[in-house]
């Protein structure tokens, strides 16, 4: 029995308004139940691989999102096909190919949704076809199904290695996805095991703001040394480390991170590295923002870009603080990823703590604590506090004799405050909230500063 066609399919909520809105709790019970029994009849011996592609195929036309469907239909088509269940003749072949070019058309149409729902259909009739994974995976990418989309080209790749077009669709849509530094590691792996044929045609296929960033053969020659060398000794701890800094400095964060994992499980450093594989965290989500910012990315892939390096910030300025409880500057540095995410309450409760914990800051971490503080106050509109912290704040940048540095210091050192002075957000901020307060002494002592540190406070 072949996989139920998109009509006989359309029925079960394969409607694209019913799956962008997800589905009840009902719905989605009988979807999974259903897939349950498909997987059931794989578990028969014989396996009943026909009965089984018709529950998938019904599963992906019904929720083209849910990954599992896919790749399950695509497993246990492989599997019949090794069995010579699915394999055609020429003829059979040259007819089959029909539903390629009907999936080719409707991508070239842009009708990504109608795509999907006639995929299990021309899988079926054609297993292992390398431009139907691929029209299949851009389809899911369109509609945003991520996990679908890799679930293709997981397939194409494994059936196609050799294929320029596999590896240059791989490549951007790592790009899409905002992960400039998989691409790379996918092009580490491709560098070290495909013919230099391959890799022209890859090369020349792809623009050459990407292709500069692939690493050359001879880095990955030495790479491979170092990890000959540390299979024969893994607890030199020197090797290990000239190897994450290298893997950083050619963007390979994910064999970094990997490879810091394995020396704090060879080494038994389990602080050292834990704290050198978090880092190595930080640095990735936030090269891959500044990459993505250079290349002008969507604003939604930079929002998310930027939710997750301050997600990760948060993780490690933790981190930080637990580490080193005497220390304030990785508490307001918490502080104030708070305030990056906008959780201004917590915001408030962690710089008031600070203040009650600790006595003595540096000049600079006290600015950086007084500008959270009364930026979390305002947003919350408790307008009087944040005044009375502004103008703590005024009197702390009155003290600074060398304002430069300290700007320096707080672009450096706090998250949030990199890229600007702080020192002129600082008196803008003052400023704007006392002339909206009819504090005309404050708004006055704010442009006095100004003119002496040569900072405008004009909005």
């Amino acid at each position: 029995m072949e996989p139920v066609t998109p009509e006989s399919a359309s029925n079960q909520q394969s409607d694209v308004e019913k799956y962008a809105r997800g589905f009840s709790r009902q719905q989605r019970r009988e979807l999974q139940n259903q897939f349950e029994t498909g997987l059931q009849w794989l578990e028969q011996q014989p396996p009943a691989y026909d009965r089984a592609l018709g529950i998938f195929a019904q599963c992906m036309q019904a929720d083209p999102m849910g990954a599992v469907y896919t790749f399950e239909f695509l497993q246990a088509l492989e599997q019949g096909y090794e069995l010579g269940l699915y394999k055609h003749g020429w003829r059979q072949r040259r007819r089959n190919l029909k539903l390629v070019s009907r999936i080719e058309q409707l991508c070239e149409n842009q009708q990504w949704h109608e795509a999907l729902q006639q995929a299990p259909d021309a899988l079926y009739h054609n297993a292992r076809h390398e431009r139907l994974l691929l029209e299949l995976a851009f389809a899911a990418q369109s509609i945003e199904a991520v996990e679908t989309q890799w679930t293709y080209l997981e397939f194409a790749l494994k059936y196609f290695s050799g294929s320029c077009d596999v590896h240059v669709q791989i490549v951007h849509a790592f790009y899409q996805a905002g992960r400039f530094d998989d691409a790379n590691d996918h092009m580490f792996h491709v560098a070290k095991s495909a013919d230099d044929h391959l890799l022209q045609q890859i090369l020349r296929a792809l623009p050459g703001v990407i292709t500069q960033q692939f690493p050359g053969r001879e880095l990955i020659s030495q790479i491979a040394s170092m990890r000959l060398e540390l299979e024969q000794n893994p607890s030199h701890e020197t090797t290990w480390e000239r190897l994450c800094q290298i893997l950083e400095e050619l963007n390979l964060y994910g064999q970094a991170i990997e490879a810091a994992q394995l020396a704090q499980q060879a080494t038994g450093n389990t602080n050292s590295w834990s704290q050198r594989s978090l880092q190595l965290r930080l640095q990735q989500a936030e090269s891959r923002l500044h990459f993505h910012l250079e290349l002008q990315a969507s604003d939604s892939l930079l929002d998310d870009l930027q939710h997750e390096v301050w997600r990760i910030r948060t993780e490690y300025f933790q981190n930080q603080a637990k580490q080193y409880p005497n220390q304030a500057q990785a508490k307001i540095q918490l502080g104030w990823c708070l305030t990056g995410t906008k959780n201004w309450y917590e915001a408030i409760k962690q710089f008031e703590k600070i203040e009650a914990e600790h006595c003595a800051f540096t000049i600079v971490e006290e600015i950086a604590l007084q500008l959270g503080l009364a930026e979390s106050q305002q947003a919350i509109r408790r307008f009087d506090d944040a005044l009375g912290t502004f103008t703590k704040l005024l009197e702390l940048l009155t003290q600074c004799k060398q304002p430069d540095e300290v700007d320096e210091e707080l672009s450096a050192q706090f998250p949030g405050l990199e890229n600007e002075s702080g020192m002129q957000r600082s008196l803008k901020r003052i400023k704007t909230l006392a002339a909206s307060m009819n504090q005309t002494a404050l708004c006055q002592k704010c442009d006095d500063l100004a003119q002496k540190i040569v900072v405008s406070t004009d909005n």
